[in-house]
Protein backbone atom coordinates (compact mmCIF):
# COMPACT_ATOMS: atom_id res chain seq x y z
CA UNK A 1 0.00 0.00 0.00
CA UNK A 2 2.81 2.39 0.89
CA UNK A 3 4.54 1.74 -2.48
CA UNK A 4 1.35 2.62 -4.37
CA UNK A 5 1.03 5.86 -2.43
CA UNK A 6 4.66 6.61 -3.14
CA UNK A 7 4.19 6.03 -6.89
CA UNK A 8 1.01 8.16 -6.90
CA UNK A 9 2.80 10.98 -5.08
CA UNK A 10 5.60 10.92 -7.69
CA UNK A 11 3.07 11.16 -10.52
CA UNK A 12 1.30 14.01 -8.77
CA UNK A 13 4.58 15.81 -8.35
CA UNK A 14 5.46 15.33 -12.01
CA UNK A 15 2.02 16.49 -13.16
CA UNK A 16 2.17 19.44 -10.82
CA UNK A 17 5.63 20.40 -12.12
CA UNK A 18 4.40 20.23 -15.73
CA UNK A 19 1.35 22.37 -14.90
CA UNK A 20 3.56 24.93 -13.17
CA UNK A 21 6.00 24.97 -16.10
CA UNK A 22 3.26 25.39 -18.70
CA UNK A 23 1.60 28.06 -16.59
CA UNK A 24 4.93 29.88 -16.38
CA UNK A 25 5.43 29.66 -20.14
CA UNK A 26 1.89 30.90 -20.73
CA UNK A 27 2.36 33.82 -18.33
CA UNK A 28 5.68 34.73 -19.91
CA UNK A 29 4.08 34.57 -23.37
CA UNK A 30 1.24 36.81 -22.24
CA UNK A 31 3.74 39.23 -20.71
CA UNK A 32 5.75 39.22 -23.92
CA UNK A 33 2.69 39.93 -26.06
CA UNK A 34 1.08 42.52 -23.83
CA UNK A 35 4.15 44.30 -22.49
CA UNK A 36 7.42 43.58 -24.28
CA UNK A 37 6.06 43.39 -27.85
CA UNK A 38 2.93 45.42 -27.26
CA UNK A 39 3.61 47.94 -30.02
CA UNK A 40 4.54 45.27 -32.54
CA UNK A 41 1.31 43.28 -32.12
CA UNK A 42 -0.74 46.46 -31.93
CA UNK A 43 0.66 47.41 -35.33
CA UNK A 44 -0.05 43.94 -36.75
CA UNK A 45 -3.60 44.05 -35.42
CA UNK A 46 -4.06 47.46 -36.96
CA UNK A 47 -2.76 46.28 -40.31
CA UNK A 48 -5.21 43.34 -40.30
CA UNK A 49 -8.12 45.75 -40.56
CA UNK A 50 -6.42 48.59 -42.41
CA UNK A 51 -4.82 49.22 -45.77
CA UNK A 52 -2.23 51.62 -47.12
CA UNK A 53 -2.06 53.41 -50.46
CA UNK A 54 1.28 54.87 -51.56
CA UNK A 55 1.29 58.50 -52.74
CA UNK A 56 4.02 59.14 -55.29
CA UNK A 57 6.07 62.31 -54.86
CA UNK A 58 6.48 64.65 -57.80
CA UNK A 59 9.95 64.17 -59.28
CA UNK A 60 12.12 67.25 -59.68
CA UNK A 61 12.76 68.77 -63.10
CA UNK A 62 16.19 68.81 -64.78
CA UNK A 63 16.81 72.16 -66.48
CA UNK A 64 19.56 73.50 -68.70
CA UNK A 65 21.41 76.61 -67.50
CA UNK A 66 18.69 78.88 -68.95
CA UNK A 67 15.84 76.90 -67.34
CA UNK A 68 14.74 75.03 -70.44
CA UNK A 69 13.36 71.68 -69.17
CA UNK A 70 15.43 68.69 -70.26
CA UNK A 71 13.59 66.16 -68.10
CA UNK A 72 10.28 66.83 -66.39
CA UNK A 73 7.17 65.06 -65.14
CA UNK A 74 3.60 65.37 -66.36
CA UNK A 75 0.57 64.89 -64.12
CA UNK A 76 -1.11 61.57 -64.93
CA UNK A 77 -3.63 59.27 -63.25
CA UNK A 78 -3.78 55.56 -62.41
CA UNK A 79 -7.23 54.01 -62.90
CA UNK A 80 -8.53 51.47 -60.35
CA UNK A 81 -11.69 49.42 -59.79
CA UNK A 82 -13.04 48.78 -56.29
CA UNK A 83 -14.36 45.25 -56.85
CA UNK A 84 -16.20 45.27 -53.50
CA UNK A 85 -18.66 47.72 -55.07
CA UNK A 86 -19.40 45.67 -58.19
CA UNK A 87 -22.88 44.27 -57.53
CA UNK A 88 -25.11 45.36 -60.38
CA UNK A 89 -25.34 44.77 -64.09
CA UNK A 90 -24.93 48.50 -64.69
CA UNK A 91 -21.57 48.53 -62.95
CA UNK A 92 -20.45 45.54 -65.01
CA UNK A 93 -21.35 47.48 -68.12
CA UNK A 94 -19.33 50.42 -66.81
CA UNK A 95 -16.24 48.20 -66.62
CA UNK A 96 -16.72 46.96 -70.16
CA UNK A 97 -17.12 50.53 -71.39
CA UNK A 98 -13.96 51.52 -69.51
CA UNK A 99 -11.95 48.72 -71.10
CA UNK A 100 -13.20 49.62 -74.55
CA UNK A 101 -12.32 53.27 -73.99
CA UNK A 102 -8.79 52.39 -72.82
CA UNK A 103 -8.40 49.80 -75.62
CA UNK A 104 -7.49 46.95 -73.24
CA UNK A 105 -8.70 43.37 -72.83
CA UNK A 106 -11.48 43.17 -70.24
CA UNK A 107 -11.75 39.43 -69.50
CA UNK A 108 -9.31 39.19 -66.60
CA UNK A 109 -10.42 42.51 -65.10
CA UNK A 110 -14.08 41.47 -65.15
CA UNK A 111 -13.26 38.11 -63.59
CA UNK A 112 -11.39 39.76 -60.70
CA UNK A 113 -14.12 42.36 -60.24
CA UNK A 114 -16.92 39.78 -60.03
CA UNK A 115 -15.07 37.20 -57.93
CA UNK A 116 -13.12 39.22 -55.38
CA UNK A 117 -13.05 42.26 -53.16
CA UNK A 118 -9.69 43.77 -54.13
CA UNK A 119 -8.60 47.07 -55.61
CA UNK A 120 -7.81 46.31 -59.27
CA UNK A 121 -5.30 48.37 -61.21
CA UNK A 122 -6.69 48.92 -64.71
CA UNK A 123 -4.13 51.21 -66.33
CA UNK A 124 -1.28 53.44 -65.19
CA UNK A 125 -0.28 56.94 -66.22
CA UNK A 126 -3.23 57.98 -68.37
CA UNK A 127 -3.26 61.63 -69.52
CA UNK A 128 -5.72 64.29 -68.42
CA UNK A 129 -7.69 64.02 -71.69
CA UNK A 130 -8.69 60.43 -70.81
CA UNK A 131 -8.94 61.00 -67.06
CA UNK A 132 -11.45 63.84 -67.48
CA UNK A 133 -13.76 61.65 -69.58
CA UNK A 134 -13.61 58.77 -67.06
CA UNK A 135 -14.11 61.14 -64.14
CA UNK A 136 -17.30 62.58 -65.66
CA UNK A 137 -18.96 59.14 -65.37
CA UNK A 138 -19.10 59.51 -61.57
CA UNK A 139 -18.84 55.76 -61.07
CA UNK A 140 -18.88 54.40 -57.51
CA UNK A 141 -16.63 51.50 -58.46
CA UNK A 142 -14.12 53.24 -60.73
CA UNK A 143 -11.69 55.75 -59.27
CA UNK A 144 -8.32 57.40 -60.08
CA UNK A 145 -5.19 58.19 -58.08
CA UNK A 146 -2.63 60.83 -58.97
CA UNK A 147 0.58 59.70 -60.63
CA UNK A 148 3.16 61.18 -63.01
CA UNK A 149 4.99 60.37 -66.22
CA UNK A 150 8.60 61.33 -66.96
CA UNK A 151 9.15 63.03 -70.30
CA UNK A 152 12.24 64.30 -72.10
CA UNK A 153 11.20 67.25 -74.29
CA UNK A 154 14.50 67.43 -76.22
CA UNK A 155 14.57 63.69 -77.06
CA UNK A 156 18.20 63.04 -78.16
CA UNK A 157 19.76 66.13 -76.57
CA UNK A 158 22.53 65.15 -74.12
CA UNK A 159 20.93 61.75 -73.54
CA UNK A 160 24.03 60.27 -71.88
CA UNK A 161 24.26 63.23 -69.50
CA UNK A 162 20.58 63.49 -68.51
CA UNK A 163 19.78 59.79 -68.12
CA UNK A 164 16.48 57.91 -67.95
CA UNK A 165 14.05 56.38 -65.46
CA UNK A 166 13.44 52.65 -65.18
CA UNK A 167 10.11 50.96 -64.56
CA UNK A 168 10.71 51.32 -60.81
CA UNK A 169 10.88 55.12 -61.22
CA UNK A 170 14.60 55.15 -60.36
CA UNK A 171 17.33 56.66 -62.52
CA UNK A 172 19.29 54.22 -64.67
CA UNK A 173 22.21 56.45 -65.71
CA UNK A 174 23.32 60.07 -65.94
CA UNK A 175 21.89 62.85 -63.77
CA UNK A 176 18.67 60.84 -63.24
CA UNK A 177 20.73 58.14 -61.50
CA UNK A 178 23.51 60.10 -59.81
CA UNK A 179 21.08 62.57 -58.26
CA UNK A 180 18.12 60.21 -57.89
CA UNK A 181 17.68 60.85 -54.15
CA UNK A 182 17.50 64.60 -54.73
CA UNK A 183 15.13 64.37 -57.70
CA UNK A 184 12.80 61.66 -56.38
CA UNK A 185 11.70 63.32 -53.12
CA UNK A 186 9.86 61.31 -50.44
CA UNK A 187 6.71 59.26 -51.10
CA UNK A 188 3.60 59.80 -49.00
CA UNK A 189 0.81 57.41 -47.98
CA UNK A 190 -2.85 57.05 -47.00
CA UNK A 191 -3.75 54.63 -44.16
CA UNK A 192 -7.45 53.72 -43.88
CA UNK A 193 -9.51 51.16 -41.95
CA UNK A 194 -11.07 48.23 -43.80
CA UNK A 195 -13.78 45.69 -43.03
CA UNK A 196 -13.14 41.91 -42.92
CA UNK A 197 -13.47 41.80 -46.71
CA UNK A 198 -10.79 44.46 -47.24
CA UNK A 199 -13.28 47.18 -48.15
CA UNK A 200 -12.70 50.75 -46.88
CA UNK A 201 -14.91 51.73 -43.91
CA UNK A 202 -16.67 54.94 -44.82
CA UNK A 203 -16.28 56.65 -41.46
CA UNK A 204 -13.19 54.75 -40.33
CA UNK A 205 -9.90 56.30 -39.28
CA UNK A 206 -7.76 57.75 -42.05
CA UNK A 207 -4.16 59.02 -41.80
CA UNK A 208 -2.59 60.92 -44.69
CA UNK A 209 1.16 61.55 -44.98
CA UNK A 210 1.74 64.09 -47.72
CA UNK A 211 4.54 63.30 -50.22
CA UNK A 212 7.54 65.64 -50.37
CA UNK A 213 8.31 66.68 -53.95
CA UNK A 214 11.81 66.16 -55.34
CA UNK A 215 14.11 69.12 -55.91
CA UNK A 216 14.78 70.66 -59.31
CA UNK A 217 18.32 70.56 -60.72
CA UNK A 218 19.80 73.18 -63.03
CA UNK A 219 22.70 71.96 -65.19
CA UNK A 220 25.55 74.02 -66.57
CA UNK A 221 24.66 72.59 -70.00
CA UNK A 222 23.36 75.11 -72.54
CA UNK A 223 20.59 73.63 -74.68
CA UNK A 224 21.64 75.51 -77.81
CA UNK A 225 25.38 74.91 -77.46
CA UNK A 226 24.63 71.22 -76.85
CA UNK A 227 22.52 71.13 -79.99
CA UNK A 228 25.24 72.81 -82.07
CA UNK A 229 27.83 70.35 -80.72
CA UNK A 230 25.74 67.30 -81.64
CA UNK A 231 24.99 68.80 -85.05
CA UNK A 232 28.64 69.38 -86.02
CA UNK A 233 29.78 66.10 -84.49
CA UNK A 234 27.37 64.17 -86.72
CA UNK A 235 28.41 66.26 -89.71
CA UNK A 236 32.09 65.49 -89.12
CA UNK A 237 31.47 61.76 -88.67
CA UNK A 238 29.54 61.69 -91.93
CA UNK A 239 32.06 63.77 -93.90
CA UNK A 240 35.09 61.81 -92.73
CA UNK A 241 33.47 58.35 -92.46
CA UNK A 242 34.40 58.07 -88.78
CA UNK A 243 33.11 55.45 -86.34
CA UNK A 244 32.42 57.65 -83.34
CA UNK A 245 33.46 60.83 -81.61
CA UNK A 246 32.95 63.37 -78.84
CA UNK A 247 32.79 67.14 -78.45
CA UNK A 248 33.25 68.89 -75.12
CA UNK A 249 32.59 72.61 -74.64
CA UNK A 250 33.52 74.39 -71.40
CA UNK A 251 33.79 77.84 -69.92
CA UNK A 252 37.51 77.89 -69.10
CA UNK A 253 37.03 80.65 -66.52
CA UNK A 254 34.88 78.66 -64.10
CA UNK A 255 34.99 75.04 -65.30
CA UNK A 256 31.32 74.88 -66.26
CA UNK A 257 30.50 72.28 -68.91
CA UNK A 258 28.39 73.89 -71.64
CA UNK A 259 28.02 70.81 -73.84
CA UNK A 260 28.87 67.10 -73.84
CA UNK A 261 28.17 65.52 -77.22
CA UNK A 262 28.81 61.85 -77.96
CA UNK A 263 28.19 59.54 -80.87
CA UNK A 264 26.51 57.09 -80.94
CA UNK A 265 23.67 59.19 -79.53
CA UNK A 266 20.87 57.93 -77.33
CA UNK A 267 17.34 59.20 -77.87
CA UNK A 268 15.24 59.40 -74.71
CA UNK A 269 11.96 57.84 -75.83
CA UNK A 270 9.43 55.29 -74.59
CA UNK A 271 10.98 52.16 -76.11
CA UNK A 272 14.58 53.03 -75.28
CA UNK A 273 15.04 50.17 -72.81
CA UNK A 274 14.48 47.65 -75.62
CA UNK A 275 17.50 48.90 -77.59
CA UNK A 276 20.03 46.17 -78.41
CA UNK A 277 23.00 48.54 -77.93
CA UNK A 278 21.65 50.29 -74.85
CA UNK A 279 24.69 49.68 -72.62
CA UNK A 280 27.07 51.13 -75.23
CA UNK A 281 24.88 54.03 -76.31
CA UNK A 282 24.23 55.34 -72.80
CA UNK A 283 27.95 55.56 -71.99
CA UNK A 284 29.15 59.15 -71.62
CA UNK A 285 32.46 58.68 -73.42
CA UNK A 286 33.70 62.12 -72.46
CA UNK A 287 34.13 60.93 -68.88
CA UNK A 288 34.31 57.14 -69.26
CA UNK A 289 36.53 56.44 -72.30
CA UNK A 290 40.27 57.06 -72.26
CA UNK A 291 42.55 57.64 -75.24
CA UNK A 292 46.09 58.76 -76.01
CA UNK A 293 45.85 62.57 -76.39
CA UNK A 294 48.56 62.77 -79.04
CA UNK A 295 50.23 66.11 -79.80
CA UNK A 296 47.84 68.10 -77.60
CA UNK A 297 50.13 66.88 -74.78
CA UNK A 298 52.97 68.93 -76.30
CA UNK A 299 51.23 71.97 -74.82
CA UNK A 300 51.40 70.51 -71.32
CA UNK A 301 55.00 69.37 -71.81
CA UNK A 302 56.08 72.82 -73.02
CA UNK A 303 54.25 74.54 -70.14
CA UNK A 304 56.20 72.39 -67.66
CA UNK A 305 59.46 73.44 -69.31
CA UNK A 306 58.50 77.12 -69.19
CA UNK A 307 57.34 76.91 -65.57
CA UNK A 308 60.61 75.32 -64.41
CA UNK A 309 62.68 77.75 -66.44
CA UNK A 310 64.56 75.00 -68.32
CA UNK A 311 63.36 76.49 -71.62
CA UNK A 312 61.88 79.83 -72.71
CA UNK A 313 59.80 80.84 -75.74
CA UNK A 314 62.96 82.03 -77.55
CA UNK A 315 64.99 78.90 -76.71
CA UNK A 316 66.23 76.90 -79.71
CA UNK A 317 67.42 73.34 -80.19
CA UNK A 318 68.87 71.39 -83.10
CA UNK A 319 66.32 69.15 -84.78
CA UNK A 320 67.88 66.21 -86.64
CA UNK A 321 64.50 64.76 -87.51
CA UNK A 322 64.91 62.00 -84.97
CA UNK A 323 66.11 61.24 -81.45
CA UNK A 324 67.43 57.90 -80.18
CA UNK A 325 66.37 56.58 -76.77
CA UNK A 326 68.58 53.54 -76.26
CA UNK A 327 67.93 51.18 -79.16
CA UNK A 328 64.68 52.93 -80.10
CA UNK A 329 64.40 55.84 -82.54
CA UNK A 330 61.69 58.51 -82.39
CA UNK A 331 61.04 60.56 -85.52
CA UNK A 332 58.97 63.59 -86.36
CA UNK A 333 55.48 62.74 -87.57
CA UNK A 334 56.23 64.19 -91.04
CA UNK A 335 59.71 62.56 -91.16
CA UNK A 336 61.27 66.00 -91.89
CA UNK A 337 64.37 67.64 -90.40
CA UNK A 338 64.18 71.29 -89.29
CA UNK A 339 67.71 72.12 -88.04
CA UNK A 340 67.90 74.93 -85.48
CA UNK A 341 64.32 75.34 -84.30
CA UNK A 342 62.61 77.51 -81.68
CA UNK A 343 60.21 76.25 -79.05
CA UNK A 344 57.41 78.12 -80.82
CA UNK A 345 58.19 76.44 -84.15
CA UNK A 346 58.38 73.04 -82.50
CA UNK A 347 54.74 73.59 -81.47
CA UNK A 348 53.66 75.09 -84.79
CA UNK A 349 55.11 72.12 -86.70
CA UNK A 350 54.26 69.67 -83.88
CA UNK A 351 57.74 68.15 -83.71
CA UNK A 352 58.19 65.03 -81.60
CA UNK A 353 61.92 65.67 -81.28
CA UNK A 354 61.32 69.02 -79.57
CA UNK A 355 58.87 67.48 -77.11
CA UNK A 356 61.40 64.78 -76.18
CA UNK A 357 64.18 67.36 -75.84
CA UNK A 358 62.12 69.45 -73.39
CA UNK A 359 61.01 66.41 -71.36
CA UNK A 360 64.59 65.22 -70.97
CA UNK A 361 65.65 68.64 -69.67
CA UNK A 362 62.74 68.57 -67.20
CA UNK A 363 63.51 65.02 -66.05
CA UNK A 364 61.06 62.26 -65.06
CA UNK A 365 60.69 63.22 -61.39
CA UNK A 366 59.46 66.74 -62.09
CA UNK A 367 57.64 65.80 -65.31
CA UNK A 368 55.32 63.29 -63.64
CA UNK A 369 54.78 65.49 -60.58
CA UNK A 370 53.47 68.20 -62.90
CA UNK A 371 51.25 65.74 -64.80
CA UNK A 372 49.75 64.73 -61.48
CA UNK A 373 49.10 68.40 -60.65
CA UNK A 374 47.43 68.86 -64.04
CA UNK A 375 45.04 66.06 -63.07
CA UNK A 376 46.27 63.21 -65.26
CA UNK A 377 45.74 59.75 -63.79
CA UNK A 378 43.05 60.99 -61.40
CA UNK A 379 39.32 61.75 -61.37
CA UNK A 380 38.24 65.30 -62.15
CA UNK A 381 35.59 65.07 -59.39
CA UNK A 382 32.84 66.36 -61.68
CA UNK A 383 30.36 64.31 -59.66
CA UNK A 384 29.16 61.91 -62.38
CA UNK A 385 29.43 58.14 -61.99
CA UNK A 386 31.39 56.12 -64.51
CA UNK A 387 34.32 58.53 -64.71
CA UNK A 388 37.65 56.89 -65.54
CA UNK A 389 40.92 57.85 -63.87
CA UNK A 390 43.03 57.41 -66.98
CA UNK A 391 46.38 55.63 -67.25
CA UNK A 392 49.64 57.22 -66.16
CA UNK A 393 52.73 55.08 -65.76
CA UNK A 394 55.38 57.08 -63.89
CA UNK A 395 59.04 56.56 -63.10
CA UNK A 396 57.87 55.07 -59.78
CA UNK A 397 56.25 52.16 -61.65
CA UNK A 398 58.14 48.89 -62.01
CA UNK A 399 57.32 48.65 -65.74
CA UNK A 400 58.46 52.21 -66.55
CA UNK A 401 61.36 52.79 -68.95
CA UNK A 402 63.15 55.95 -70.18
CA UNK A 403 61.36 55.59 -73.52
CA UNK A 404 58.09 56.26 -71.63
CA UNK A 405 59.19 59.78 -70.70
CA UNK A 406 59.90 60.45 -74.37
CA UNK A 407 56.62 59.10 -75.75
CA UNK A 408 54.54 60.66 -72.93
CA UNK A 409 55.91 64.09 -73.85
CA UNK A 410 54.04 63.98 -77.17
CA UNK A 411 50.94 62.16 -75.94
CA UNK A 412 51.59 58.48 -76.48
CA UNK A 413 51.82 55.83 -73.77
CA UNK A 414 49.54 57.95 -71.58
CA UNK A 415 45.75 57.82 -71.61
CA UNK A 416 43.11 60.27 -70.38
CA UNK A 417 39.45 61.11 -70.85
CA UNK A 418 38.43 64.07 -73.03
CA UNK A 419 37.30 65.83 -69.84
CA UNK A 420 40.73 65.39 -68.24
CA UNK A 421 42.49 66.68 -71.36
CA UNK A 422 40.40 69.84 -71.75
CA UNK A 423 40.52 70.51 -68.00
CA UNK A 424 44.33 70.39 -68.23
CA UNK A 425 44.35 72.66 -71.30
CA UNK A 426 42.13 75.12 -69.41
CA UNK A 427 44.97 75.51 -66.89
CA UNK A 428 47.00 77.14 -69.66
CA UNK A 429 44.15 79.59 -70.33
CA UNK A 430 43.07 80.78 -66.88
CA UNK A 431 46.29 82.05 -65.29
CA UNK A 432 47.60 78.61 -64.43
CA UNK A 433 44.80 77.42 -62.13
CA UNK A 434 43.30 73.94 -62.26
CA UNK A 435 39.58 74.68 -62.06
CA UNK A 436 37.50 71.58 -61.39
CA UNK A 437 34.83 70.93 -64.02
CA UNK A 438 31.19 71.44 -63.02
CA UNK A 439 27.97 69.97 -64.44
CA UNK A 440 25.51 71.13 -61.72
CA UNK A 441 24.81 74.86 -61.60
CA UNK A 442 22.06 74.91 -59.00
CA UNK A 443 19.84 72.65 -56.89
CA UNK A 444 16.50 74.13 -55.84
CA UNK A 445 16.46 75.42 -52.25
CA UNK A 446 20.11 74.53 -51.71
CA UNK A 447 22.33 77.26 -50.29
CA UNK A 448 25.34 75.80 -52.07
CA UNK A 449 26.00 73.17 -54.72
CA UNK A 450 28.44 70.31 -54.32
CA UNK A 451 29.72 70.69 -57.88
CA UNK A 452 33.18 69.33 -57.39
CA UNK A 453 33.09 67.86 -53.90
CA UNK A 454 34.40 71.24 -52.74
CA UNK A 455 37.93 70.54 -53.93
CA UNK A 456 39.89 73.78 -54.07
CA UNK A 457 41.23 75.09 -57.35
CA UNK A 458 45.01 74.59 -57.48
CA UNK A 459 47.73 76.84 -58.89
CA UNK A 460 49.53 74.42 -61.21
CA UNK A 461 51.75 76.79 -63.20
CA UNK A 462 52.74 80.43 -62.83
CA UNK A 463 50.60 83.18 -64.32
CA UNK A 464 53.53 84.16 -66.57
CA UNK A 465 53.72 80.58 -67.86
CA UNK A 466 50.01 80.68 -68.65
CA UNK A 467 50.46 83.90 -70.64
CA UNK A 468 53.39 82.41 -72.57
CA UNK A 469 51.36 79.31 -73.41
CA UNK A 470 48.39 81.35 -74.63
CA UNK A 471 50.77 83.17 -76.96
CA UNK A 472 52.17 79.84 -78.17
CA UNK A 473 48.67 78.47 -78.82
CA UNK A 474 47.77 81.64 -80.72
CA UNK A 475 50.88 81.31 -82.87
CA UNK A 476 50.08 77.67 -83.67
CA UNK A 477 46.81 78.70 -85.35
CA UNK A 478 47.34 82.26 -86.56
CA UNK A 479 50.91 81.87 -87.87
CA UNK A 480 49.97 78.83 -89.92
CA UNK A 481 48.65 80.18 -93.21
CA UNK A 482 46.35 77.27 -93.92
CA UNK A 483 45.32 76.31 -90.39
CA UNK A 484 41.70 75.19 -90.58
CA UNK A 485 40.75 76.17 -87.03
CA UNK A 486 40.78 79.87 -87.94
CA UNK A 487 37.54 81.89 -87.60
CA UNK A 488 36.98 85.01 -89.65
CA UNK A 489 37.00 88.03 -87.34
CA UNK A 490 38.42 86.25 -84.28
CA UNK A 491 41.83 85.26 -82.95
CA UNK A 492 41.86 81.51 -82.29
CA UNK A 493 44.35 79.61 -80.11
CA UNK A 494 44.75 75.86 -79.90
CA UNK A 495 46.60 72.69 -80.82
CA UNK A 496 45.85 69.68 -82.99
CA UNK A 497 46.60 66.09 -82.08
CA UNK A 498 46.64 62.86 -84.06
CA UNK A 499 46.71 59.64 -82.11
CA UNK A 500 48.08 56.69 -84.05
CA UNK A 501 46.41 53.59 -82.69
CA UNK A 502 47.75 50.05 -82.67
CA UNK A 503 46.55 46.99 -84.54
CA UNK A 504 48.16 43.76 -83.32
CA UNK A 505 50.63 45.84 -81.26
CA UNK A 506 51.77 47.79 -84.34
CA UNK A 507 50.97 51.50 -84.82
CA UNK A 508 48.81 51.97 -87.90
CA UNK A 509 48.55 55.40 -89.59
CA UNK A 510 45.23 54.38 -91.11
CA UNK A 511 43.75 53.92 -87.63
CA UNK A 512 43.82 57.34 -85.97
CA UNK A 513 41.98 59.62 -83.56
CA UNK A 514 41.90 63.23 -84.75
CA UNK A 515 41.80 65.91 -82.01
CA UNK A 516 41.81 69.67 -81.64
CA UNK A 517 41.75 71.55 -78.33
CA UNK A 518 41.44 75.31 -78.39
CA UNK A 519 39.79 78.47 -77.12
CA UNK A 520 38.30 81.70 -78.45
CA UNK A 521 38.36 84.70 -78.37
CA UNK A 522 42.06 84.91 -77.62
CA UNK A 523 41.85 88.30 -75.85
CA UNK A 524 39.04 87.25 -73.51
CA UNK A 525 38.42 83.48 -73.61
CA UNK A 526 34.73 82.57 -73.40
CA UNK A 527 34.74 78.98 -74.58
CA UNK A 528 37.22 76.14 -74.76
CA UNK A 529 36.45 73.18 -76.98
CA UNK A 530 37.85 69.70 -77.47
CA UNK A 531 36.97 67.90 -80.72
CA UNK A 532 37.69 64.16 -80.87
CA UNK A 533 36.90 62.16 -84.03
CA UNK A 534 37.58 58.41 -83.83
CA UNK A 535 38.94 56.30 -86.70
CA UNK A 536 38.13 58.32 -89.84
CA UNK A 537 38.14 56.18 -92.99
CA UNK A 538 38.18 58.82 -95.71
CA UNK A 539 41.18 60.39 -97.45
CA UNK A 540 41.93 62.53 -94.40
CA UNK A 541 42.88 61.31 -90.94
CA UNK A 542 44.88 64.07 -89.20
CA UNK A 543 43.72 66.38 -86.43
CA UNK A 544 44.42 69.44 -88.58
CA UNK A 545 42.33 68.04 -91.44
CA UNK A 546 39.35 66.80 -89.44
CA UNK A 547 39.08 68.20 -85.91
CA UNK A 548 40.35 71.72 -86.66
CA UNK A 549 37.71 72.61 -89.30
CA UNK A 550 35.02 71.10 -87.07
CA UNK A 551 36.19 73.41 -84.28
CA UNK A 552 35.99 76.40 -86.62
CA UNK A 553 32.38 75.66 -87.64
CA UNK A 554 31.17 74.91 -84.12
CA UNK A 555 32.95 77.82 -82.43
CA UNK A 556 31.63 80.25 -85.06
CA UNK A 557 28.07 79.18 -84.32
CA UNK A 558 28.57 79.45 -80.55
CA UNK A 559 30.17 82.90 -80.79
CA UNK A 560 27.22 84.16 -82.82
CA UNK A 561 24.77 82.63 -80.33
CA UNK A 562 26.60 84.25 -77.39
CA UNK A 563 26.61 87.54 -79.32
CA UNK A 564 30.36 87.99 -78.97
CA UNK A 565 31.59 90.70 -81.32
CA UNK A 566 34.53 89.99 -83.66
CA UNK A 567 37.89 91.27 -82.44
CA UNK A 568 39.32 92.07 -85.87
CA UNK A 569 38.05 93.24 -89.22
CA UNK A 570 36.10 90.61 -91.10
CA UNK A 571 37.69 89.36 -94.30
CA UNK A 572 35.64 90.47 -97.30
CA UNK A 573 35.00 88.03 -100.10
Amino acid sequence: MSNEISRLTWRHKTLFSIVVLLTGILLFRLFSIQVINHNKYKEEAYLMHSSVQKLTANRGTIYDRNFFPLATSLQTWDIFIDSSKINTANQTNEIQELCAFLLINCDEILYKALNGSEQILVQRKIPYSKYSIINKKNSDAIYALNSSKRIYPEKNLAGQVIGYLGLDEKGLWGIERDFNDILSGTAGSIYFETDPFGRPITFGNQVITEPQAGKDIVLTIDKYIQNYSQKYLLEALKDFKAESGSILVMDPNNGEVLAMANYPEIELENNILLSENLSDNVRNKIISDIYEPGSVMKLINTAIGFDLGVVAPETTYIDKGFVDIGPQRIQNWDLNTYGETSIKNHLIHSLNTGAVWIAQKVGPERFYKYLDNFGFGDLTSIGLSGEAEGLLRTNKSKDWYPIDLATNSYGQGIAATPLQVLTAVNVLINDGKLIRPKIIKEIANETHVNNSIFMNDDQVIKQKTSQNMKEMMLAIVEESIYHQAKIDGFLVAGKTGTTINTINAVYDWDYTIATFAGFVPYENPKISILIKIDYPRGNKNLGGEIAAPTFSKLASEILEYLQIAPSKEMVKN
